[in-house]
């Protein structure tokens, strides 16, 4: 074993030891009885060892390193730089609120939705945490300074999630582990005492004093592009792509919705065609039905080739993800664990919103875009790439990854599955542009909100007024934006590479050129910088 490969493998080791929910997440289960540890000075301790680990790793001479390995220090030696900045410059342990009942409830949410051992095993694992769960809050309670009126807000909605979350939770564990009734129902209720105490410290306490700004302002932003998504944009390069898209994609919708009714502005169509829609209780198996639909037409049309063994389960999106994820998410198999299953969220329809704000958030499901949003979630998009990702023989390249080629690709086949027929109703293709606008306006509301040239009402009203977003879904899009930087550039940014990708790489092998193997090509590489990938094809 090389110096290099020891060194992977010892890192990798130190990430679950002292991250047993990112363990878990990735298939490692010898933390599974563990929560992750948020004191703060156990915080500050990992960040000092992760800088030796980058010392050692930066002490390693690179260039005598194979081609695949020299890739792999490459992005190894971002990921840990990036862990560093997250931890001591963006602070997002001491800024997001919401970051501690999440990481709680998200823990035990694993251990239930992924069937890798014995219902029994997992639910003593998820005891385990449940038990463990005060302990973060109070920890939490103490990091949290410095906290954005918007953090602490979304914080407080999240705490009442993850109570329900629980409430939820415990029936079906008591049946799981009946001799533990006791021990549950006490666990149970500790966690959601605790849960209530941090949401009245929140409310309180924090609320009141809440200061600081999300923003991550424009040198960290760019350090992300560069480092994180080894980008050659900065800030202003990324705003002007996702204006001159903009641009050309309100163009392009015009001239689709005058093909459906030339008396109407793009929008008014869409609004009609969004009147089209599943009921509350039809989506799941809507989405069901249609995520069957793009994997057979993708093995039909031999477009990607899809491994035997994966699936995709379409399930409610968990309560205490609610409040982040307005219609849909995706949730990628283990990257470790055999069984090769996915998860595909759907925000249903609460029983208790009124008729009018029921119809407002179904319209955000419009029969003639789920097909869209199938694809992009399941085949060919995320999920196929994922579990491709997943069986790469490469252990490193299964973790570490770039939004910017996940999205990218997720996107940029909405694209190529219309080129190819999936979905050939012209009020699918506008609803398909209209998303299209979406993403241009999320690159101009991520470059805005982090270097502080935009609101968050700004961002808001940019959603609705221009990408015709419902406004409770448009707030909910903005919450999520203000807490990941660079991830919602990812998709339109992504896409535009591996167009570009395509472009260069069909001219290198001119009539070779075939879209299956192209695309087997590109997914075989992991979920890395496209950048990489060129020089993998030989394109620089």
């Amino acid at each position: 074993m090389s110096q290099f490969t020891n060194f992977v493998e010892k890192y990798l080791e130190f990430s679950w030891k002292t991250s047993p929910i990112s363990a878990t997440y990735a298939g490692i289960h010898k933390y599974d009885h563990e929560l992750d540890n948020v004191e703060s000075d156990f915080i500050q301790d990992i960040t000092k060892k992760r800088k030796e680990y980058l010392d050692e790793l930066e002490g390693m001479p690179s260039q005598e390193l194979s081609g695949e390995d020299r890739i792999d220090w490459q992005l190894l030696r971002n990921d840990i730089e990036s862990s560093i900045k997250d931890y001591e410059e963006i602070r997002f342990w001491k800024k997001q609120a919401a970051y501690y009942p999440e990481l709680c409830a998200h823990a035990m949410f694993i251990l239930s939705v992924r069937e890798f051992a014995p219902l029994g095993e997992r639910s003593s694992a998820i005891l385990s945490r449940m038990r463990q769960v005060p302990h973060v809050l109070k920890e939490g309670i103490k990091n949290l300074d410095d906290c954005p009126r918007l953090f602490v807000t979304l914080g407080m909605e999240m705490t009442n999630a993850c109570i329900s979350f629980i409430e939820d939770l415990t029936p079906g564990l008591i049946n799981s582990i009946p001799g533990l009734k006791k021990k549950i129902e006490d666990a149970s209720r500790e966690a959601i005492s605790a849960l209530q105490q941090y949401r009245q410290h929140l409310e309180t306490e924090l609320l009141q004093k809440s200061r600081g700004d999300f923003a991550i302002g424009s040198t960290l932003f760019d350090f992300k592009l560069k480092n994180d998504h080894m980008l050659s944009y900065d800030a202003q390069d990324i705003l002007e792509i996702g204006q001159e898209t903009k641009k050309k994609t309100e163009e392009a919708l015009r001239q689709a919705a005058h093909a459906i009714d030339s008396n109407k502005d793009w929008f008014d169509v869409v609004g009609d065609i969004k009147r089209e829609h599943p009921q509350a209780s039809e989506l799941l198996q809507t989405y069901k039905r249609e995520m069957e639909s793009a994997r057979r037409f993708v093995i039909d049309k031999d477009l990607v080739t899809v491994p035997p063994d994966e699936h995709l389960n379409v399930i409610p999106t968990p309560s205490f993800s609610q409040p982040i994820i307005p219609y849909a998410a995706y949730m990628n198999p283990a990257q470790f664990e055999e069984q090769q299953t996915g998860h595909f969220y759907v925000t249903l329809v609460d029983e208790r919103l009124s008729q009018e704000q029921k119809e407002e958030i179904l319209r955000g499901h419009p029969k003639f875009g789920i097909p869209v949003i199938a694809l992009h979630e399941g085949y060919p998009g995320h999920h196929l790439q994922l579990v491709i990702a997943n069986k790469l023989k490469n252990r490193l390249r299964r973790l570490l990854e770039t939004t910017v080629f996940i999205e990218g690709w997720a996107l940029y086949c909405e694209e190529m599955m219309y080129e190819a027929g999936f979905y050939a109703d012209p009020r699918s293709r506008l609803l398909q542009l209209k998303d299209q606008l979406w993403r241009a306006c999320r690159v101009i509301i991520d470059v805005g909100l982090h270097t502080k040239t935009m609101t968050y009402d700004q961002a808001v009203d940019l959603l609705v007024k221009d990408a015709k977003l419902e406004r409770v879904h448009a707030q909910k899009e903005v919450t999520r934006y203000t807490l990941t930087p660079t991830q919602p550039m990812s998709y339109l940014i992504g896409k535009k590479q591996i167009l570009e990708l395509k472009d260069d790489y069909q001219k290198k092998i001119g009539s070779r050129f075939n879209l299956r193997e192209f695309h087997d090509k590109l997914l075989s590489f992991g979920s890395i910088p496209v950048c990489l990938i060129r020089k993998e094809l030989g394109l620089y």
